[in-house]
């Protein structure tokens, strides 16, 4: 591929997708620089990753001076977690639009955000009604183009115990045979793959909006 000295900056860095996002950047001979945004320090230690430890309450003093092309959201919080409503919607809503407003002063002309299989401002549930605002409001951003990946169930080791998905996963290699058809969309897929997706569709420098769901990000891995 023909280097092309891209800068990127990752919303979420420690999470299962944006752990698999960095190294596949810092392999991609596209990017120069990799700016890394997390609460805690990331794993990897590269001349071509700058960590930037910060929360939500002081992103906006960190990244405003810093200038980048592409912008990956992978941040998403779980009601374990974060019980309270209002301090998920600040995780997993306003925290990257608010990150997503500051690269577009900073000229970035790309944003690839993880969203979810049945994302809807409208939904009932609370956690896909979250996913379509954060889709919505990214949507209406004045930026050149914009890649929404919904995955359903996440295949991946994470760095945390959750019953739940273990229990989905497990029902998920068994019943796998029955996810034809329009339920395809609903079939697990592992983080490095929409990892790759993520990073192939973005230097493809498509302008306009497009969502991906299980074939097309299998598809462009």
């Amino acid at each position: 591929m023909e280097n092309k000295n891209y800068t990127a900056l990752v919303l979420g860095a420690n999470g299962l997708i944006g752990s698999h996002l960095l190294p596949q950047l810092i392999q991609n001979t596209a990017y120069r620089k990799v700016y890394a945004i997390s609460r805690k320090p990331i794993y990897i230690q590269n001349t071509k990753i700058s960590n930037i430890i910060t929360d939500i309450k002081n992103a906006d003093n960190q990244i405003t001076s810093i200038h980048f092309d592409h912008l990956y959201i992978c941040i998403g919080t779980t009601k374990k977690k974060t019980p309270n409503k209002i301090q998920y919607r600040e995780i997993d809503h306003d925290y990257p639009i608010k990150v997503a407003k500051i690269a577009i002063k900073n000229s970035c002309k790309v944003v690839a955000l993880v969203s979810s299989i049945g994302a809807n401002k409208n939904s009932k549930n609370f956690y896909l009604r979250i996913k379509g605002e954060v889709e919505d409001s990214i949507s209406n951003l004045d930026i050149e183009s914009i890649h929404i990946f919904r995955p359903s169930l996440l295949l991946g080791k994470r760095n945390e115990f959750r019953l739940g998905e273990t229990i989905g996963k497990f029902f998920m290699k068994v019943l796998s045979f029955m996810f034809i058809g329009k339920l395809k969309k609903y079939k697990a897929v592992s983080a490095k793959i929409i990892s790759k997706s993520m990073i192939n569709n973005v230097l493809l420098n498509k302008k306009g909006k497009y969502i991906y769901t299980f074939n097309t990000i299998i598809e462009s891995a």
